[in-house]
Order: C-alpha cells, then sequence, then structure tokens
C-alpha cells in the first residue's frame, strides 16, 4: 500500500538551523523509530522534491513533504508482534454497527457500545471494535497501521480514537501529555457522594498476588489496580451531577470526571478508594460477583443498561497536524440522560471540568 497521507512545512526563520531529524521530533513528536521508518521510504523524506539525510540543515523557505505510514510490515499497532493481518469483524458484531463521531485523514473518532473488546487478543481476533474500523477504512485483509490512542476497557463505553498512521498517534499522545486533549466521563457512583467537587490524587498500580481486595474474585487479579504510595501519579476531578435511587431506595451518584495520567481502571479504582465504587464494576465493587448484595447494587432494571456505568461522553483535542480544535460528543446511555446532564453544557460546567 503506498502512503497516501503526505505533510507539507514551509520552513520558517526560527525553524531554519534545525535538522530534519530535530524537525521531525520536536514539531512532530515523532520517535526515533518512527524516523527511521521514515528513512527508508521511498517517499518519506523529502526537501524541495528530492530525498535527504535525517541530518540535513534546513533553510528558511525550503518545503519538507513527510510521506505518512500508512502500512507496518514489521509490527502491528501495538509496537511488540508480527504485522497483524486484519480480519473481517465476526457475524456477532452486526447488531452493533460501527458508530463514527468524527473522521478526517489521519483519525476517526468512533462511539464504542459497553461490553465491546477494543483491540484484537487472545479469544478475540475478529469480535473487536478495532476490526469494525479496520472494515470501515477498507484495511480488511492488510496490515493497516491503525492504532488505538486511548482505550476503553469492555465494559465502559463511549469514545475511542483511533489514528489512521503512526505519526498522528505520536501528536495525539503528545497532546494527552501536555493536557490539550480532554476527555470528560460520566460515571455512575454508589452512594451519596457527599463532596459535590474534588479531586483524588492517589497513585495507582497492579494489585500483586498475594494483596487483598475488596472484591473476591480471585480468579480475576492479574487484571486489577490498586491505589499504593509506590504507585504511578494518577489523579481523577469529579463534579456531581445529579443524586438519584432506585426503587429499592439504593442510592448512587451521578458524576462528571476528568482525569490526568489516564492509568489502567483510574476512574474505577479511584471511585472505589473513597468509598463509591461504580455502579455494576465487576472488579472494584465492595460484594463478591453474584452475590445477593450485588444483586441489589446493580443499576435498577428501569435503566435498560445493567453493565458498568462508566460512559466516554465527550472529546477536545486538536487535529494532529492542522490544529485545528476538534469537539466531540457520544450520546449519553439512558443512566445519565437527564436533565442535570443538560445544565452541565449550557451553564459552562464543562469547560470548569475541562480546565
Amino acid at each position: 500500500m503506498d502512503n497516501k497521507r503526505v505533510l507539507r512545512f514551509q520552513i520558517t526563520a526560527p525553524q531554519a538551523g534545525m535538522t530534519v531529524r530535530a524537525f521531525l521530533g520536536q514539531e512532530l513528536a515523532l520517535t526515533p523509530h518512527q524516523i527511521s521508518r521514515l528513512k527508508f521510504q521511498e517517499e518519506g523524506i523529502r526537501v524541495d522534491g528530492r530525498k535527504v539525510y535525517v541530518n540535513h540543515v534546513l533553510l528558511k523557505g525550503e518545503i519538507l513533504t513527510v510521506g505518512l505510514t500508512e502500512q507496518v510490515s514489521r509490527r502491528d499497532t501495538e509496537g511488540g508482534r508480527t504485522a497483524r493481518v486484519w480480519e473481517p469483524p465476526a457475524p456477532s458484531l452486526c447488531a452493533t454497527p460501527l458508530r463514527v463521531l468524527y473522521e478526517d485523514e489521519d483519525i476517526i473518532v468512533v462511539d464504542k457500545p459497553a461490553g465491546l473488546v477494543v483491540h484484537p487478543s487472545p479469544g478475540h481476533y475478529s469480535d473487536t471494535l478495532s476490526n469494525q474500523v479496520a472494515e470501515h477504512l477498507g484495511a480488511v485483509g492488510t496490515a493497516l497501521d491503525i492504532r488505538v490512542t486511548g482505550r476503553l476497557d469492555k465494559e465502559t463505553s463511549g469514545i475511542v480514537t483511533f489514528a489512521q498512521n503512526t505519526e498522528a498517534a505520536a501528536m495525539i499522545q503528545r497532546q494527552r501529555a501536555e493536557g490539550s486533549l480532554t476527555k470528560i466521563y460520566l460515571a455512575l457512583a454508589e452512594g451519596r457522594v457527599e463532596q459535590t467537587e474534588g479531586v483524588v490524587d492517589v497513585p495507582l498500580r497492579r494489585l500483586r498476588p498475594g494483596e487483598s481486595f475488596a472484591s473476591q474474585d480471585s480468579a480475576r487479579i492479574d487484571k486489577r489496580m490498586t491505589a499504593a504510595p509506590d504507585g504511578k501519579p494518577a489523579r481523577t476531578f469529579y463534579r456531581v451531577l445529579e443524586y438519584c435511587e432506585d426503587e429499592e431506595g439504593v442510592q448512587r451518584t451521578l458524576l462528571a470526571c476528568r482525569i490526568e495520567h489516564g492509568r489502567t481502571h483510574q476512574i474505577r479504582v479511584h471511585m472505589a478508594y473513597i468509598g463509591h465504587p461504580l455502579a455494576g464494576d465487576p472488579l472494584y465493587g465492595a460484594a463478591p460477583r453474584g452475590s445477593e448484595q450485588e444483586k441489589a447494587r446493580r443499576v435498577p432494571s428501569a435503566l435498560s443498561d445493567p453493565r458498568m456505568c462508566l460512559h466516554a461522553w465527550r472529546l477536545s483535542m486538536r487535529q494532529p497536524f492542522t490544529g485545528e480544535r476538534i469537539e466531540v460528543e457520544a450520546k449519553a446511555p439512558d443512566w445519565a440522560d437527564t436533565e442535570s446532564l443538560q445544565s452541565l453544557k449550557s451553564t459552562g460546567l464543562y469547560e470548569d471540568i475541562k480546565a
């Protein structure tokens, strides 16, 4: 597959004197491995139409063109295995057609339903969101470099972003690190969260063998995270949107959350840490899954969706190469579709959470 996406830069006075390698690293946030990959492509790196080495010193007014990578022959989207040829989506996905929220030459943003795995893994080679995206992009049967740039847990619904080339993925990760990419989540927590707004600033790491956790499902211990002083930094901001209870009087709190760092299960672990695990959470709830107590805590049947109540609702980011601001919203699930959500958007509280 030939490169179809070519970036064009006219070198300005402040950029003059930089090597091509420095330009690609600083302006496009490319890693040495990604720059090396471009070096060996016919249309990968050119200045004024001619191929150049990455140590070429750029002059003011020169035109640098970069042919982006669409196909990876040695590595797959995770960077460590033989390139995967995308399989057609499994027939089981016919009931959940792909919902595209935004698409351009570099990225595609979709709305994932709860219960769907994002990326192929053992036991899930064709029944994933990524297979649906590959079909949408016409990539079935190819090794197109489709990269997930912020996946969601199987149980979580909402916004997932895919990069259509490795360079766009690098730029998105740079935005995430800089804080210019923001995602707002909706979460239904068990109990009444008395503090109407707050931040949980607690490091997280994987639970180690032998360590206890509130949930007793030992078969899934390898998937759990825990709050620990020796973990990696993680910060979750939250706002109370509404207090509610089901027909049996079980209290819950609807929250809007924003995270920094984006650790595995971050919102789920942080809310459990402050005593308010998410409704329907199979890993971090206080009672063993399947017990009468756990069943009583689940989302009331009137809300139509018994899965874990966490939804990636809104995304704000810049287009990787043009810098244009992109705002995307995924339809709220039934358990979160309330008047308080409309109030969140109309009063500017959404911007407040983003800040």
